[in-house]
């Protein structure tokens, strides 16, 4: 049958090579226009057209509680705008449906194959690291320190660059704790994104290693301790003694004082919040400039869409959580669920952009929350298999 062979293609040829190219082409696409170009054209739209031709390949996604949730609350954002000030932007309606299609691709090629997914990912880290090495090349060969590097290809911005190899340089420190082999290269490579990241002389990828390292130690807890001692005590040496004096002089950065202003804009529709994609104005004082985000991922949805979105936001990430402790033992469930704390914790600090076209902000939400569902019910399936297999055995 034509949709058999459709839906075969489809997910054995067409969706490693895509989900890679996306991956790895905020480093080499070269502008970020073309990158949402690259994303509609290699995942989106494929997605969509084999959705529609064969819907029954996606109905297992009706049973995985995270892709309900992840659902659930797109209904809600897209709802959100009905009460949102001036006129209705059908066109935001489509952001959600991106996220859905990418959701709907990391799923499909999971479900055909897991261990080409976990090759294009980590064919990706790779891609990263070489990345990293020539970004830093050229960053030398142009103005160099004291300059904040900001990045190449579609990568603009010290900030929005670090969340792109803060993701990679968080999936080498999970990867060093789910197995021994090859560690001495995945070492390499974490050290040369987290040399990255200094250079950015952005400290939100640190906090959210750091709470990567916390994560790991809980879920693991046995002497692969040892192994996160190595990178821990580089990091932190090499951080203090180059870099310690730029990244501490900046205090908080005004954090608090803007997480305390978002507040008081909150207050007044806190149930329900101001409507998807409606604008934020914060002032602070000593700064004598407009912020237009509220510098936390969360606050961002709060003011959006209210305690209600907030709560089925802050679902996602509960469940997402909960789950991998349940499947701890698993090295795959390490290392989805350390990028899910990556970029939660990274989105405490920066940015509001929650739903948008494919830019630097899914490496900290869709991405990871699209692989990590993927992992949850393999896994889960594994877990399902062996467990019936044993009681036959009895």
């Amino acid at each position: 049958m034509w949709r058999e062979k459709l839906y075969e293609s489809y997910a054995r040829y067409w969706l490693p090579v895509a989900f890679l190219l996306f991956l790895t082409g905020m480093f080499w696409v070269g502008d970020r226009s073309l990158y949402h170009k690259l994303y509609y054209a290699s995942l989106a739209f494929p997605a969509l057209i084999v959705l529609v031709a064969s819907p029954s390949r996606f109905v297992f996604l009706r049973q995985e509680p995270l892709f309900l949730l992840v659902l659930s609350f797109s209904a809600y954002v897209i709802l959100s705008l009905a009460w949102a000030a001036g006129e209705i932007d059908f066109s935001k309606i489509k952001h959600p449906l991106y996220i859905v299609m990418l959701i709907l691709a990391v799923a499909a090629l999971a479900e055909h194959d897991m261990r080409r997914l976990i090759q294009v990912v980590g064919l990706a880290g790779v891609a990263a690291a070489l990345s990293a090495v020539i970004t830093m090349i050229l960053y030398f060969k142009g103005n160099g320190p004291p300059s904040r590097l900001e990045g190449f290809g579609a990568l603009y911005n010290p900030l929005l660059t670090s969340h792109v190899y803060g993701f990679f340089a968080a999936l080498w420190l999970a990867a060093l704790m789910s197995s021994s082999r090859a560690w001495a290269g995945k070492l390499i490579m974490l050290m040369i994104l987290v040399l990255l990241l200094f250079f950015t002389g952005s400290r939100t990828p640190f906090m959210a290693l750091g709470a990567c390292f916390v994560w790991l130690i809980i879920m693991v807890a046995d002497r692969r301790i040892v192994w996160l001692l190595m990178p821990a005590a580089i990091i932190c040496g090499v951080g203090l003694w180059f870099f310690g004096a730029e990244l501490l002089s900046r205090g908080l950065s005004y954090r608090p004082l803007i997480w305390v202003e978002a507040w008081r804009q909150i207050m007044p529709t806190l149930w329900f919040g101001h409507g998807y994609d409606t604008n934020i104005d914060i002032f602070v004082p000593g700064l004598n400039r407009l912020l237009a985000d509220p510098h936390n991922l969360t606050l961002g949805v709060i003011y959006q869409t209210g305690l209600v979105g907030g709560s089925m936001w802050l679902a996602i990430y509960l469940y997402g959580f909960l789950r991998s402790w349940k499947m701890r033992r698993s090295g795959l469930v390490l290392i989805s669920s350390t990028l899910l704390m990556y970029g939660f914790v990274a989105g405490m600090t920066e940015g509001s952009s929650f739903m948008s076209r494919p830019k630097e902000h899914w490496f900290l939400i869709w991405i990871p929350i699209a692989i990590h569902l993927a992992v949850l019910r393999k896994v889960s399936i594994k877990h399902k298999v062996t467990k019936k297999e044993a009681v036959a055995a009895c």
